[in-house]
């Protein structure tokens, strides 16, 4: 069973990939055409805490799941 935390991280990461792709330029203009129009319609940020933030409410946690991840040990 996918968890709250774990989809609210799917969709930032979701969105940091569709932000990279626009960024890139070895990807092809219909990929960056795709990632601009669901963009477009994506969660902002704030958005996306505020959801997380009612979702935590609602189980009685309090956690922020925008935060960035920590970096893999070497």
């Amino acid at each position: 069973m996918t968890m709250p935390d774990e989809r609210a991280r799917a969709l930032r990461f979701a969105g940091e990939l569709l932000r990279e792709m626009l960024a890139r330029d070895d990807v092809p203009a219909d990929l960056k055409q795709q990632a601009r129009a669901t963009l477009r319609h994506y969660p902002t940020k704030e958005q996306l805490k505020w959801m997380i933030d009612d979702v935590s409410r609602a189980e009685g946690t309090n956690q922020c799941w925008l935060a960035a991840e920590q970096p893999a040990a070497p």
